[in-house]
């Protein structure tokens, strides 16, 4: 029998998650007779939870929250130590409770939550891929992060800094692109040098680079249609220099789509990316902000089991 234990982020969906809580339980009662859970009270808390909770032979961690709670959880399946994975057989699964929710919604992971809960009690054990981005110009460092959905740099990541001025609760489903056009005002393209695997080297000045796992980010912008979970590789997204009239014209086909009609947009297909910068530029993951280039972006193939 499993050992299931739920990590409650109460914050997430603006703090309604705590309200939904009781409700959510008796759901959760539903289907598994025994687990345990646990809140958390502080950004990032969820990885050391998980980490300790797969240590101590639980094999079913259930996050309810969003793609921030997602992640944190994620990135707790691995050692701090060793970064390795801490048990292989162990497995995540998701009921959906905040504003963005991006990945979950590309991998089609009812927002319903009887629904979601089925699915986890249900579903076999699928494996994906994340991705890992570690920090410096030679490439592994000691300071490692994982995504499952995507990281980027440039455009995005400033739209994500200048957004964690706003509390959580504060935040709806239109704030990041509400960010977009505050921060298009100040924002210029940036140079980059990126050293692409099965590629080569591309240099030029970017507004945007995706590093894409899932396919879904800002509240709901496509930016990598064909993007696959478990494949082994990621679609890395590069839009060129454009003028703000311009960004705004074409961010409608992020919503439908459609990006890769426009000609300043190329996508590649990799597994590992080393990208560097004469200049300052900020990186962010799943919605959360990292740190700054020099980084290296590589695909960890098949490492963890997700329940969908």
């Amino acid at each position: 029998m499993e050992r299931v234990h739920v990590i409650v982020n109460p914050f997430s969906a603006r703090g309604r998650t705590g309200d939904r809580w009781e409700f959510i339980r008796e759901l959760i009662k539903h289907y598994f007779k025994e687990f345990k859970f646990i809140f958390t009270e502080k950004p990032l808390q969820a990885t050391e939870i998980a980490r300790e909770l797969l240590k101590d032979g639980f094999d079913l961690i259930i996050g309810i929250g969003g793609d921030g709670t997602l992640n944190e959880i994620a990135n707790g399946f691995f050692s701090d130590k060793t970064k390795r994975i801490i048990n292989e057989n162990a497995s995540l699964g998701i009921i959906p409770s905040g504003t963005g929710s991006d990945f979950i919604r590309f991998l089609k992971i009812p927002r319903d939550f009887k629904r979601s809960v089925e699915l986890i009690k249900s579903s076999e054990k699928r494996k994906i891929d994340l991705g890992r981005i570690s920090y410096g110009s030679g490439g592994r460092s000691e300071k490692q992060k994982y995504f499952l959905n995507v990281a980027d740099f440039g455009l995005g990541a400033d739209v994500i800094k200048n957004l964690s001025d706003t509390p959580s609760t504060k935040r709806g489903p239109l704030s990041y692109y509400a960010g977009l056009l505050k921060t298009i005002n100040s924002f210029s393209a940036k140079e980059l040098s990126l050293d692409i695997s099965g590629y080569g080297k591309i240099t030029g000045k970017f507004l945007i680079g995706a590093v894409a796992n899932g396919g879904i980010f800002g509240g709901g912008m496509i930016i990598a249609p064909n993007a696959s979970v478990d494949d082994g590789l990621f679609d890395l997204v590069l839009i060129e220099e454009m003028k703000k009239l311009e960004i705004i014209k074409n961010s409608i086909h992020l919503y439908r789509g459609t990006i890769e009609k426009n000609p300043k947009v190329r996508i590649i297909r990799t597994s590992k990316v080393q990208v560097t910068s004469s200049e300052s530029v900020n990186i962010e993951y799943d919605g959360e902000l990292g740190n700054r280039l020099p980084a290296t972006f590589e695909v960890v193939r098949n490492s963890i089991n997700f329940r969908v």
